[in-house]
């Protein structure tokens, strides 16, 4: 199979492809619709959208254009090729969150001394902890938390360190629920889309089903994307 046929058959794959998550049959939509419509549900088009509508126009030339029978008017380089079918294979199997960011995920009770958590950070290098209270999750302490907190009781006195409980910092923690719990089929472009659009998410927690009351597989903070 010469570049142009590869090209061909590639191009056509990755349209039937489309039409399959749009449910409709193969080729009853212009290509161009199909990308408009899939930007938003695979992070695939969305990233090579503008590729992708450059290899549709090189498409039609090679097909409609045709000077001679079966001799196409241009034949794609092997780096074209190779690209269109990098974009099919990612476009059918974008990377997933899991087990990509697989991690234990350190949590503390409400109750739990805070000089625990200090010594977590210092010895894991951890800085996002779920904080639980009768099983049930309320709220995120992070390191931003925790200076925070130091910085609005600096001038305490005494302040002792030893006696303070992890529910008196979350307490005071407007930024406490700043996390979302998601699936372990949601592709890492999908996440990262979450994290770019809200600036105030401090972690992804990735759990079988994308549920608060699953524990934890995983987690994702800004600087992991």
């Amino acid at each position: 199979m010469n570049n142009a046929e590869r090209f061909i058959a590639s191009f056509n794959r990755i349209h039937n492809y489309l039409s399959f998550l749009d449910n409709e049959d193969e080729h009853k939509k212009p290509f161009y619709r199909l990308l408009d419509e899939n930007e938003y549900r695979n992070p695939a088009v969305k990233k090579y959208k503008n590729d992708l509508q450059i290899f549709a126009d090189l498409r039609n030339v090679m097909v409609h254009k045709k000077l001679v029978p079966n001799n196409y008017i241009a034949e794609p380089t092997d780096k074209v090729v190779k690209h269109i079918e990098q974009i099919e294979e990612e476009l059918k199997s974008p990377e997933k969150v899991y087990p990509l960011f697989k991690r234990d995920v350190i949590h503390f009770n409400s109750s739990d001394l805070f000089t625990n958590v200090l010594k977590t950070i210092n010895e894991k290098k951890f800085t996002h902890f779920p904080i639980y209270k009768n099983k049930g999750l309320i709220g995120l302490l992070t390191e931003k938390g925790i200076a925070v907190w130091l910085a609005n009781h600096v001038k305490d006195e005494p302040l002792n360190m030893k006696s303070i409980l992890i529910e008196e910092i979350v307490a005071e923690d407007k930024n406490r629920n700043n996390y979302l719990f998601i699936k372990t089929t949601m592709s890492v472009e999908v996440a990262a889309d979450l994290m770019k659009n809200d600036r105030r998410l401090e972690a992804l927690f990735i759990t079988e089903n994308g549920k608060v009351t699953e524990s934890p597989l995983g987690i994702i903070t800004p600087s992991d994307l």
